[in-house]
């Protein structure tokens, strides 16, 4: 039989929106198979919750692992010549992102969709992920930005810059530069050959980028071409776009995800819910690059545009049922990645917009869930779904504040049924799996490695 685990006296967060007291969950196999108010089979290991909180894991809809410190911030020295993602040795940039991916599970988040990485990083650790050569969250594999010649991204010194090319488009750090449907067919096709499951491209400026009335990165035959190549082969699509109009040009060639939307208006969320779209609007880094973060207003400054529009127009399409996912560009300015920096972005919504914490925290879970490719993750509490889960000691509905410090409010974070963090009774045989001897891992931050072992 296998190894049965009943958490009693819980409360929960359904991922849905709803919270439910004095209730008992079944764990068998790595899947939830019971909740209900009665006693716990006879057979299982049972844990007392004593009121702590049962909710699924949360989701990171936008990411760049190897945004990470290491000296100099690689995202912010990635500028004047050096393109992002060549700041470092490849090498160094994958530890990096292994790094930042155990950090996050240990902040409480189980699924991770990337929004972009540099020499092919997305499927490598996934493949590390899924081997078991360390502990990280489902991670959904980005490509590299695919751009055209001469864009935002193209920010290289000309004459320094050897180029790198294969099959006659370059290819450098988190770049991948086509022109013309050929090559932008040839492109994408490439980066899911390198195991990307979503092509990222950058079709407007904004959102930390000059913005340029007017400006687009990629033409319209361009984007269509991404999409049609994309979709013909099971991937989806997501653009770092702003304007009203990129968006919606982006919407009617069928963009999967839109990032950011700094521009966006009541046609755009209506043409966004009609569609299924994702929005990612990312409004820490919104808020920390505006007067949101510090300072005054400047009239007609892009950043502070952004963010009074983005204030209104959030709690509109919130209103209007799109599904909204949070994730930011954490390891950008004033946010490197560190335990329980995501929800940060979190309380952004609740505190700055004025979104309830319970709808906050569905985006964060089952509107998460939504956008991986992986049906083993799981947003919501049901019989039948895999058990990822986290127990927060306090109710994050009331204070969502709480998952700001994991260390000391996150008391189990579970995987598949299978702890990876826990505090509630101590370590158990038929609950902890002992590390396989030579097991990888990176070096975790001070504070996460002291959690792990615990």
């Amino acid at each position: 039989m296998a190894a049965t685990t009943a958490l009693i006296n819980a409360n929960i967060f359904d991922g849905k929106g709803q919270s439910l007291a004095g209730r008992t969950v079944v764990i068998e196999d790595g899947l939830i198979c019971g909740i209900g108010a009665g006693d716990a089979p006879s057979h299982a290991d049972i844990i007392d919750l004593q009121g702590r909180t049962i909710m699924p894991g949360m989701t990171v809809g936008h990411w760049h692992g190897e945004f990470v410190d290491i000296g100099p911030p690689l995202f912010s020295s990635g500028r004047g010549g050096v393109f992002v993602g060549t700041e470092e040795p490849p090498a160094i940039l994958a530890l990096a992102a292994a790094t930042a991916l155990q950090t996050a599970l240990m902040s409480g988040v189980t699924r991770i969709v990337s929004a972009s990485c540099s020499n092919d990083l997305d499927g490598q650790m996934q493949s590390a992920i899924q081997r078991g050569m360390f502990d990280g969250p489902h991670l959904t594999a980005c490509s590299r930005h695919i751009v055209t010649t001469g864009d935002y991204e193209d920010r290289g010194h000309w004459w320094t810059t050897h180029d790198r090319a294969y099959d006659g488009i370059r290819r450098i750090g988190g770049n991948v530069f086509a022109d013309g449907p050929d090559q932008i067919a040839k492109a994408v096709r490439q980066e899911i050959l390198r195991g990307a499951q979503i092509i990222k491209i950058i079709p407007t400026g904004g959102h930390g980028f000059e913005m340029v009335p007017g400006y687009r990165g990629m033409s319209r035959n361009e984007m269509e071409t991404v999409v049609r190549t994309a979709h013909e082969r099971g991937a989806r699509v997501r653009a770092h776009v702003t304007s009203a109009s990129a968006i919606l040009d982006c919407l009617d060639v069928g963009v999967d995800i839109i990032d950011h939307a700094d521009g966006m208006d009541d046609a755009c969320i209506e043409a966004m819910v009609k569609k299924g779209t994702t929005l990612v609007p990312s409004m820490l880094f919104a808020k920390l690059v505006s007067y949101g973060g510090v300072g005054e207003p400047r009239p007609g400054r892009d950043a502070d545009v952004a963010w009074d529009n983005l204030k209104v127009m959030l709690a509109r399409a919130s209103a209007a049922g799109l599904n909204i996912v949070p994730g930011d560009d954490f390891g950008a300015q004033g946010m490197a990645h560190s335990l329980g920096v995501y929800a940060r972005e979190l309380l952004v919504y609740k505190d700055d917009i004025g979104i309830a914490a319970k709808d906050v925290l569905r985006w964060a879970t089952f509107n998460g869930a939504r956008l991986t490719f992986d049906d083993r993750t799981n947003g919501s509490i049901e019989e039948g779904k895999v058990a990822d889960l986290i127990v927060v000691n306090g109710d994050p509905v009331a204070n969502l504040a709480l998952l700001l410090n994991p260390e000391q409010n996150l008391d189990a974070i579970m995987l598949g049924g299978r702890f990876i963090k826990d505090r509630l009774t101590g370590k158990r045989a038929s609950s902890i799996e002992t590390p396989r001897e030579g097991r990888f891992a990176p070096a975790l931050p001070k504070q996460a490695a002291a959690i792990a072992a615990e």
